[in-house]
């Protein structure tokens, strides 16, 4: 993946998301920074419940109560930027769709299941653009097309139900980009497809966004699969941001405890075990945080300090960590394990990304 510089795209500050609930305020999204450079692609990765896809909610203008916005800005653009938390719903739908896209988990509850594929994809360039319906279709076909299927025409003309879990995320793939958007959100486009599958969708997406130098927010549970997707990584625990580097950095030599964790949980293929690391315990609830470091409870390097006091960012290594341990004069290496040797499993997750045929 190249790594030249460029321009940001995209810029969080700051970002704070809260519900608001019997229980209180719960904070989803916690004084969060990131940058994405146009035509990058940032990895998003974190366990359920760590605030990655109200992440992607607030990217989009799309978060429901009891969630809101409650401080930092979203700035997107290349010249002039706009805060996206600034907008009026009206300016937040004219944005959609030819500015920023999203392709979700789950086509069935995203797409309409009385409505043809094909019509679907007309209705959102419609939406967008001074175009007639004839020629909206034949660029409806020609991107269902694009997106791998081999009988467009047909396909235009099926409702979701008819398709494949495969088909209808490549439908969804189709009416994210048919407006040829400048950033695309991709949240879990893969959980709930097979291996083969899964593998010809990060290769659809990886080659639609060379060829259309898109960039992308891929959003991830699992690091085996932000490893073939990601320039660069952030790694969220419980609405924190824990560590953020380049893809390679964050692979070779993972600084916090909690990436180290869900990088060991990646399987090795010339490894043989009985079964899967995992990381003990389980993220906390919001509304039961504990008081010092949010990963404490779980960490094996843990001191009372580490139980008492939260962690601020800090610089290490080329590396963005929240973590004590890297504090300028710490002890870091005490603590450190040795990395995974991740340049070995990325080229094994590379080779699973095969054909691009239909799933």
């Amino acid at each position: 993946m190249e790594n030249m510089e460029r321009e940001n795209i995209l810029e969080i500050k700051d970002l704070d998301v809260r519900l608001f609930t019997e229980r209180g305020e719960l904070p989803v999204i916690d004084r969060l920074n990131l940058t994405l450079r146009a035509g990058e692609t940032l990895g998003i990765v974190g366990e359920s419940g760590c605030g990655k896809s109200m992440l992607a909610s607030a990217i989009m203008g799309l978060v429901a109560r009891p969630g809101k916005v409650t401080g930092g800005e979203i700035l997107f653009g290349r010249d002039e930027k706009q805060d996206l938390t600034k907008m009026s719903a009206k300016e937040l739908r004219r944005i959609r769709g030819t500015g920023i896209s999203m392709i979700f988990q789950e086509p069935m509850t995203s797409l309409n299941p009385l409505m043809s594929c094909g019509r679907q994809i007309v209705e959102t360039i419609v939406a967008h653009e001074k175009i007639g319906r004839a020629e909206a279709k034949a660029r409806a076909i020609s991107i269902i097309r694009s997106v791998g299927i081999q009988r467009p025409e047909k396909v235009y003309g099926e409702v979701p139900a008819q398709l494949s879990g495969g088909m209808r995320q490549r439908i969804m793939i189709a009416m994210a980009l048919v407006c040829n958007p400048e950033l695309l959100i991709c949240d879990e486009p893969t959980t709930a497809l097979d291996v083969t599958v899964q593998a010809q969708i990060l290769g659809l997406i990886r080659r639609l966004q060379k060829e259309k130098k898109t960039s992308v927010v891929f959003i991830s549970h699992d690091m085996g699969v932000i490893s073939q997707m990601a320039d660069r990584v952030a790694v969220m625990y419980a609405g924190q941001l824990v560590e953020y580097a380049q893809a390679e950095a964050i692979f070779t030599r993972p600084l916090h405890p909690y990436t180290q964790g869900l990088q060991a949980a990646i399987p090795k293929m010339n490894e043989k075990k009985d079964s899967l690391e995992s990381i003990p315990g389980n993220v906390p609830m919001l509304y039961e945080l504990p008081k010092g470091c949010i990963f404490s409870p779980r960490c094996a390097y843990a001191t009372d300090r580490c139980r008492s006091e939260r962690p601020q960012i800090v610089e290490a290594d080329g590396h963005r960590v929240r973590c004590f341990l890297y504090e300028q004069g710490g002890d870091a290496q005490r603590r450190e394990m040795k990395a995974t040797d991740t340049s070995e499993t990325k080229i094994e997750n590379k080779k699973k990304i095969g054909e691009e045929g239909e799933g």
